[in-house]
């Protein structure tokens, strides 16, 4: 496997988590911090909870809050804080933040959650196109969401995560027409990102803070990343 043919393509950066690695990941005052820093969109976790969509990445709330005990069980998840002092924000609060301002990969991570996401969507105006990124795209390692927002017609872009190499990539292509693949930084296969590349699709890779390792992305040809550390790894395009 080698690498890809590099090119002079722009190289995407997107603030993981907002900007994991410089404030609290997936906290209001990081995407405000992220909105600043001329990054070409941040990335942010979902879950849904009793018809509400919530900002945070783990179902176990220990590392995130200090609390005991799993998401789906709170009662109100409006009613505990951060590790940083800050309540868990809900996605409609950062689409209010971040609309028409800086693009927002939204990745889906509890079950049953493309069509809550799907609505709240729907109520927002349309935009005109971004030429670096898609105002939104929607992300899961649960492809079957993807694949139901893209039977429903959805108007956002899509995206299959992966983590190892992607099995049958090609079927997925077929159903989903995705705008990206994300793969994660430990599996990389550049003749199979090749083939994903040659129809049209990027690629990009979680997630990456070593800005030497991200130059060597750049350079094989992958199209972006994401990282904790935009501040750090946002001039590399």
């Amino acid at each position: 496997m080698g690498p890809l043919m590099a090119n002079n393509k722009k190289f995407l950066t997107i603030g993981h988590r907002g900007a994991g690695g410089e404030k609290f990941e997936n906290s209001m005052s990081g995407f405000k911090h992220a909105l600043g820093l001329d990054i070409d969109a941040i990335e942010l976790d979902i879950r849904a909870h009793n018809g509400e969509l919530w900002v945070i990445h783990d179902h176990d709330l220990e590392r995130l809050t200090g609390q005991a005990g799993l998401f789906d069980d709170l009662p109100d998840p409006g009613s505990i804080l951060l590790k940083n002092g800050e309540p868990i924000p809900r996605l409609r609060e950062v689409l209010d933040l971040c609309w028409g301002k800086i693009p927002v990969n939204i990745e889906i991570k509890s079950f049953d959650t493309a069509g809550l996401l799907h609505e709240l969507l729907m109520t927002y105006p349309s935009l005109d196109a971004n030429p670096n990124f898609p105002w939104i795209l929607i992300s899961s390692f649960d492809h079957r969401q993807l694949l139901q927002l893209r039977q429903q017609n959805c108007p956002w872009a899509l995206a299959p995560v992966n983590y190892g190499i992607p099995m049958q990539p090609e079927t997925i292509i077929a159903e989903l027409a995705p705008y990206s693949w994300h793969m994660d930084d430990e599996y990389l296969d550049y003749d199979l990102i090749a083939r994903i590349q040659a129809q049209g699709i990027k690629t990009m890779v979680y997630t990456v803070n070593d800005i030497d390792f991200a130059r060597r992305l750049k350079s094989a040809g992958i199209d972006g990343i994401f990282t904790d550390l935009p501040a750090t790894l946002r001039d590399l395009g």
